[in-house]
């Protein structure tokens, strides 16, 4: 895979469904955060601790779609999409014996200058709040990110969370332009 390139294989897809699988899993073996009795099932998980995680998974499906290769952002991106295609790729066909077609989607989603905006401020909120968060589970954030960056080019079932995900940002950003101005 070439750095300057956005592209998916199937291996970068099973590697961001694995990860995303195995916070759940976790998730759901640990209860969730829930105030459940000692003793119980764990019954009493609490959907609220995935919220990070998801919010993360989205910020990183927008950032694969929207930031430029020119950018420092374009490039930490590219790096974590390669990256994680490669190690996806390489579990996929010598771990397990598969093969790993690419599986990217045919058009990009673009974002309008408002969007871009919105994008921005979420990148400092995100940022932000690794840096300064104490409660913030830090390693699900990242992994939430790589995630959405291994997710947000499929063609696929993450792929289309793409184009509503993109559709919002940029009704933000007009918003969000529209009171500025």
């Amino acid at each position: 895979m070439n750095l300057g390139t956005t592209a998916v294989s199937l291996g970068g897809i099973t590697l961001g469904t694995i990860i995303v699988v195995l916070v759940v899993q976790r998730w759901w073996k640990k209860g969730g955060g829930g105030g459940g009795k000692k003793g119980d099932d764990g019954g009493s998980r609490d959907w609220k601790q995935l919220i990070p995680f998801t919010v993360a998974l989205a910020y990183g499906i927008l950032a694969v779609l929207a930031a430029g290769p020119i950018s420092l952002l374009g490039l930490v991106t590219r790096f974590g999409l390669w990256g994680g295609d490669g190690i996806g790729t390489l579990y996929l066909v010598y771990g397990v014996g598969g093969s790993s077609p690419d599986v990217t989607r045919a058009a990009p989603v673009v974002l309008t200058a408002g969007g871009y905006a919105v994008y921005a401020i979420w990148t400092a909120v995100v940022i932000g709040n690794y840096l300064w968060s104490r409660r913030l589970p830090r390693l699900q954030s990242l992994a939430g990110i790589l995630a959405g960056i291994l997710l947000g080019l499929s063609s696929g079932v993450a792929g289309t969370a793409a184009v509503p995900l993109a559709s919002a940002v940029n009704v933000a950003g007009s918003w969000y332009a529209g009171v500025v101005q």
